[in-house]
């Protein structure tokens, strides 16, 4: 390689030519050895230079990222952007010309065209790459194998970084060896072709060397043009032949044709190898091959072998390999394998159908379907059975018969229409007539390749045959039909040939001598039959079959359902009294009812079964429906209509007196009327017997004060209308007496608020106070009791029963009487402690509600007025716009305002 040297000033060369000192300003660097370049000054050449410090260095100028930003035109994908580094390695040729490279400096924000401040042409020098270190004896800078020429590049010879510049010229200098090995370039200019010669037991390692230039251009001021130099080592690959491969048949290897030893190394069996090879046997049991130079085999004994090891072998195959070992450690030349094979393919066997031949009648009881495949017989050998069952490399096909098939292919039943049949011959015979009946013959073909894809040996088939007989045509099966024991359809005597069905092909049903009727237990009926009472529903089953002289059998089954007409019965009439005991409707029907039917009637009356239980005292008269259903079947379909009877009841309804009881009654009740102890509901056109004689009873008035205490019992009767019979209950009085209490006047001091609670009086357990002697509302117990008045009280009893009224007087003594305790309180001390805070008037505002109560100071200035809806006084005055009362002497005047009891006066301390 050829170095040029340039000094340092060179890479700052710069030419520069102002066409425009606004916009595109032209500017050009020379660069002519990018091999120095050191960016980073880290003393390892890179390759990379800045366009911004080009531009400043050579112009002086001040250009920055803040001025625009660089842009290469022509893609050339060296150059960032963002910061403006160009790196030369990365540009693929050499400058033939000022122009190749150019990159614009654009601001989008000034006014020249498309923003172009500044452009920069870059003078690249040519750089014709560094060739890798020579190697060997004959200095080769790379070792090949001839195999990889076809993608081997020239520019392989070259280190990686920096790459030579691709616009350089490959030139063809010479070779080592014969100069018609060099074949030319090609199918790149980078890429070419040769071939090294074979020598028989010659070299271990045939090789050539293949010497080229690679030139690249360059202008001035830099080189002219750039050359490196490089030799590349072609070793050639040993080759180990092209093999001929053998399909043989297991015959002709019993028919001798494989009987002699053969040589591998025959042109018949393996061609154009290098003689230096070794054999070996990938499959070889037999041990043929005995050494590595032993190519001579035996195809009779590896067939021998095989078939003492495995009878069935269906197919094996027999590899020999011949390997050439490569000449050369220095590449990767690799070792050639050629492999000549052998392939054993077995025999198919003889096979035929069985005697005597398959018959089937067009019966019922034939299978849905046969297979001819059963019907042969295969060969067996030393025990093992040759069988071809696999349906991909067989077939069948008719040969002859008096009628086309149906055929089941792959599992689906189709329509014969092509003639051939699935591997195991399945016929579907569901549908054949006596249409079909003759004879038929099938053959059945078995491939080759049934043994083993591929295999040359020949096919093989056998032929089937199939005869089918005639039957006397029985009917079709007939169930499930189902009558009304009323359909005419199945009047006695029946015929039951009348109810099977046929297909419409075979007709008509055979009725002679060979066909006969049985029933389900196999006893013979004779046709036609009676049939007998039928009870909801009954079944009958019946088989039809006939027999033909070659036992071909064909039957028909039949089943009908017959289903009972229900009866209803007759209509009833009915006559009854609501006294009278229950009755089953059901049992006022006429005739013979079914017993499976349901009642309705009046007020929704319903019943779940054919009982219908009449309660006199609980039903009501009216048109009771007895329905019975319609006979279905399981499907709910009608096959016996329902139908209806009735029975009227006609309900006389007897009087209504309700419950007697016994009723307690206070003798001070005076008088009562019996009517209001009978119920609600009870009929008052009744009339009350006095049962004891009192003579106290008036009409329904009982005069209970002329009884003392005791039970007396009266009777209450209606008589009903027929049939019902005279009606009664008992009404027990038990008159209650109550002796009278024994009472005095009383007399309480007004101070005390006494009221109703405080009076007393003896002879009973509890008593009622009263205001007068017929107030009925007795007084509550906290009833404050006025001065002089009279009250009435009444003992009571548990029953709460009272006795006779007694009358007594109240007196109140006046405030200040001598016998009543001064409860007016003579101080008050209203500092908020809780004890006399306020002026006490005792129980005064109880017994006098409506009094008022004025207070004055010792000047007679009154300071308080108040009354039961004011606050007790508690040094504060209420009068004027009020005030806190100060200590010292203070005067009342009580009015109880009564109209009975006069004013009082008295006075009180105030202190503080």
């Amino acid at each position: 390689m050829k170095n040029i040297t340039y000094l340092v000033l060179v890479i700052l060369m710069c030419y520069t030519s102002k066409v425009n000192a606004q916009c595109n300003e032209q500017e050009t660097v020379v660069i002519c050895d990018m091999t120095t370049i050191d960016n980073n000054n880290d003393g390892i050449p890179d390759g990379i230079i800045n366009l911004y410090d080009q531009y400043n260095s050579t112009t002086g100028g001040t250009i920055s990222v803040a001025t625009g930003t660089w842009f290469d035109p022509d893609f050339n994908f060296a150059l960032d952007e963002a910061t403006g580094d160009l790196f030369l390695w990365d540009l693929d040729d050499s400058s033939v010309a000022i122009t190749d490279y150019q990159f614009q400096l654009i601001d989008t924000n000034s006014a020249c065209p498309d923003g172009i401040i500044v452009t920069v042409n870059l003078v690249l020098g040519p750089f014709e790459g560094n060739p890798l270190p020579p190697q060997g004896v004959n200095d080769a800078n790379i070792t090949i194998c001839e195999s990889i020429l076809s993608t081997f590049d020239l520019f392989q010879v070259f280190e990686s970084q920096p790459s030579p510049h691709k616009n350089g010229i490959w030139e063809f200098v010479g070779n080592l060896g014969d100069p018609s090995n060099f074949l030319g370039f090609g199918p790149t200019p980078s890429s070419f072709n040769a071939t090294i010669p074979y020598v028989p037991f010659g070299n271990l390692i045939e090789f050539d060397v293949f010497e080229f230039t690679y030139t690249v251009p360059g202008i001035s001021p830099c080189s002219p043009a750039s050359v490196s130099n490089i030799k590349v080592e072609v070793i050639r690959d040993v080759f180990s032949g092209s093999a001929t491969n053998y399909s043989i048949c297991e015959d002709d290897i019993l028919a001798g044709l494989w009987d002699n030893d053969i040589n591998l190394t025959d042109d018949q069996y393996l061609s154009g190898e290098d003689v230096e090879g070794l054999w070996s046997a990938n499959n070889d049991p037999s041990g043929q091959i005995s050494n590595p130079l032993d190519a001579i085999i035996n195809i009779r004994e590896i067939y021998d072998f095989l078939k003492a090891s495995n009878p069935m072998f269906s197919c094996e195959t027999f590899t020999f390999s011949y390997t050439v070992e490569a000449r050369s450690s220095l590449t990767n030349c690799s070792d050639k394998t050629t492999s000549i094979s052998f392939s054993f393919f077995e025999t198919i066997r003889f096979f035929e159908q069985e005697d005597p031949p398959l018959e089937i009648c067009t019966d019922d009881f034939r299978p849905y379907s046969i297979s001819l495949y059963d019907e042969l017989l295969f060969t067996t050998e030393n025990g093992i059975v040759y069988e071809y069952p696999n349906s991909i490399y067989t077939n069948w096909t008719l040969i002859s018969g008096p009628s086309d098939l149906n055929i089941q292919e792959n599992g689906e039943i189709i329509l014969y229409d092509h003639q051939v049949l699935t591997t195991e011959g399945l016929i579907d015979i569901e549908g054949i007539t006596n249409d079909d009946v003759g004879t038929y013959v099938f053959s059945y073909n078995v491939s080759s390749d049934a043994t083993c894809l591929g295999s040359p040996c020949a096919n093989r088939s056998a032929e089937v045959t199939l005869v089918i007989h005639p039957t006397l045509y029985a009917g079709e099966d007939t169930i499930d039909l189902e009558f009304c024991e009323t359909d005419a359809t199945i009047a006695s005597p029946l015929d039951l040939f009348t109810l099977l069905t046929t297909n419409g092909v075979d007709d008509p049903i055979y009725q002679g001598t060979e066909g006969q009727w049985l029933d389900n237990t196999g006893t013979v009926v004779i046709n036609p039959i009676t049939l007998p009472d039928i009870e909801g529903s009954q079944t009958f089953n019946y088989v039809y079959s006939t027999l033909t002289a070659e036992g071909c059998l064909d039957r028909a089954n039949l089943s009908f359902t017959i289903f009972e007409a229900y009866n209803p019965g007759e209509d009833g009439v009915v006559e009854v009294c609501d006294t009278d005991v229950m009755f089953d409707l059901f049992d006022s029907l006429g005739g013979s009812p079914s017993t499976i039917g349901t009642w309705t009637g009046p007020n929704g009356y319903a019943t779940t079964g054919h009982e219908a239980i009449f309660d006199p005292l609980l039903s009501e008269g009216g048109v009771y429906t007895y329905s019975l259903p319609d006979n279905t079947n399981t499907g709910n379909v009608v096959l016996c209509p329902g139908s209806e009877s009735m029975v009227t009841v006609t309900l006389f309804q007897s009087p209504i007196l309700g419950e007697g009881g016994l009723y307690a009654v206070c003798q001070t009740e005076l008088q009562i009327d019996l009517f209001d102890y009978l119920d609600a509901t009870a009929d008052s056109s009744g009339s009350f017997i006095d049962i004891g004689a009192t003579g106290a009873l008036t009409g329904s008035v009982l005069d209970v004060s002329q009884l003392s205490e005791g039970i007396y019992d009266f009777r209450y009767q209606i008589q009903g209308n027929p049939p019902c019979d005279l009606s009664s209950i008992i009404i027990s009085i038990s008159v209650i007496e109550v002796e009278a209490p024994i009472i005095e006047n009383q007399t309480f001091c007004a101070t005390d608020g006494a009221s109703i609670s405080n009076l007393v009086a003896n002879n009973g357990q509890d008593f009622n106070w009263y205001d007068n002697a017929t107030d009925m509302v007795p007084l509550d117990a906290d009833t404050i009791l006025v001065d002089g008045a009279d009250y009435f009280v009444t003992a009571t009893d548990v029953n709460g029963c009272e006795s006779f009224r007694v009358a007594m007087t109240v007196s109140l003594l006046p405030y200040g009487n001598p016998e009543c305790e001064d409860c007016i309180s003579d101080g008050v001390s209203a500092n908020g402690d809780g004890q006399n805070d306020q002026f006490d008037l005792c129980s005064l505002p109880l017994t006098f509600p409506n009094f008022e109560i004025d207070i004055f100071n010792r000047y007679g200035t009154i300071v308080y007025k108040g009354n039961q809806n004011t606050p007790l006084f508690d040094g504060e005055s209420n009068v004027g716009i009020g005030k806190t009362l100060p200590s010292g002497v203070y005067f009342y005047v009580f009015d109880p305002k009564d109209g009975m009891t006069d004013p009082f006066q008295g006075n009180f301390y105030l202190s503080r």
